[in-house]
């Protein structure tokens, strides 16, 4: 669920090293394949938008928490894989998104999860986010000196299919940090940037 988003094509993409059919369940395609069963299910549409949710943390909460109770609730499968973000244990500082990812963490735990926490996305198809706007030198919205623990989207999809029979919370990153600041000042960004 979620195949068109900046991780769900990737986890699609990496699929065809593993031996599963897979059917890409987008928005348009959600309420057709409601009513199938799955042996498993990755959710990975819920929103990554943490500023986004700081200004909407009610409609961030309906795309979080709603969707992931409608999955856990209202479809059939075996096995959920709950794409999640390590910004969810962060949720005592009362931040909507962190909140939001933490509340979809519980509900899914309802039933034979695999729930993975992960940092800030790299890989094809990048489209937004500090990385973005410094690769494509667009003005930086955050403090320059702000460190990520970024992990490449084939990373992690290739990561889900080799541990799918895990169960319980897993969080995916890097050991390290790294500043934006560094990333412009070793000239980083051309070996990410050929990465893609």
């Amino acid at each position: 669920i979620g195949s068109n988003g900046f991780l769900g094509r990737s986890i699609c993409k990496i699929s065809k090293n593993f031996e599963y059919e897979i059917t890409e369940i987008t928005k348009e395609t959600y309420e057709f394949n409601k009513s199938k069963k799955f042996d498993i299910l990755i959710n990975a549409a819920t929103p990554s938008k943490k500023f986004w949710a700081f200004e909407n943390p009610y409609d961030d909460f309906q795309k979080t928490v709603g969707l992931t109770a409608d999955i856990v609730y209202n479809w059939k499968y075996e096995k959920l894989v709950q794409i999640s973000s390590v910004s969810a244990e962060d949720y005592k500082n009362h931040h909507p998104y962190s909140i939001n990812k933490k509340s979809a963490e519980i509900i899914s735990s309802y039933k034979n999860a695999l729930i993975v926490r992960i940092g800030a996305l790299y890989g094809e198809g990048l489209t937004k986010g500090p990385l973005f706007d410094l690769l494509n030198s667009k003005q930086l919205f955050v403090d320059i000196n702000s460190e990520y623990n970024y992990i490449g989207t084939d990373f992690v999809s290739e990561w889900i299919f080799q541990n799918i029979d895990r169960v319980g919370l897993v969080e995916l990153g890097s050991y390290d940090t790294i500043s934006l600041l560094d990333i412009a000042n070793k000239n980083i960004i051309r070996s990410i940037w050929r990465g893609f």
